[in-house]
């Protein structure tokens, strides 16, 4: 579930699906863009902080999700990729803090907020090809942006994981923190924004963001339809089989 709490100036979403690891399901990527969403609109708010529940960020896509997607002829449109675009779409501030895991979406969807804290013990992880997958949320595009084409292909290609120290060095992160400190220090953060004149903040942010848009939408578009092939795909069917076994 996700939890929402309204503070001043600011509004907390929380991942909160502790015995799963916060892996996040349709309904739970809804809540999120919900969230989002009514948090823009709002005119007493000048910043989102998203945040995972029992020391962990999320754990990425729930397999289930994506064995139902494989094997259904008619498919549902991504909700992982609809809250994506809600991200990208949006023009008040979007900060999150991370503990412990970051895994696939949980770290692409970091290529897409503005400013991100994580605990030391951290690690960040985008597995897509050991799913016979290939990378999303724009990945392929905001990745080598971001972090250059070298890193991106550790990352995406050979699924290297990070611990926080590195992210924060190769640009991924804001900052690494102390484990468990992370939250406040997304917080203050936050509260910080929550003082700045609001649309003078926005349209900086839409700016900021104005040269890359085109080429994000599109990425995300040759990805989608190259992702919904690859989930039919035998070496897709037999990587989550492996993984249910497990």
């Amino acid at each position: 579930m996700i939890k929402t709490d309204k503070k001043n100036g600011y509004v907390h979403l929380l991942i909160s699906r502790p015995e799963k690891k916060n892996a996040l399901t349709r309904d739970m990527y809804a809540a999120l863009s919900e969230g989002v969403e009514k948090a823009a609109a709002d005119p007493d708010v000048n910043a989102i902080v998203i945040s995972g529940d029992g020391g962990v960020f999320t754990a990425g896509n729930d397999l289930d999700d994506f064995r139902a997607r494989a094997t259904d002829t008619s498919p549902k449109p991504s909700a992982g990729l609809a809250f994506i675009e809600t991200l990208m779409h949006c023009d008040t501030p979007v900060l999150v803090a991370a503990e412990g895991l970051a895994i696939g979406i949980g770290t692409t969807m970091l290529l897409h907020v503005d400013a991100v804290y994580a605990g030391r013990s951290t690690r960040f992880k985008t597995a897509f090809v050991d799913l016979g997958l290939v990378p999303e949320a724009a990945s392929t595009v905001t990745m080598p942006l971001h972090l250059g084409a070298r890193k991106s292909a550790e990352l995406l290609l050979m699924g290297d994981v990070l611990t926080a120290d590195e992210a924060a060095d190769i640009g991924l992160i804001s900052r690494a923190v102390e484990d468990g400190e992370a939250l406040a220090e997304t917080v203050a953060a936050a509260e910080k924004l929550a003082g700045k004149p609001r649309e003078a903040l926005r349209a900086s942010k839409r700016l900021m963001k104005a040269p890359w848009q085109a080429m994000t939408k599109e990425a995300l578009e040759r990805e989608r339809e190259v992702f919904g092939e690859r989930l039919r795909s035998e070496e897709c069917h037999a990587a989550l089989a492996r993984m249910q076994k497990k």
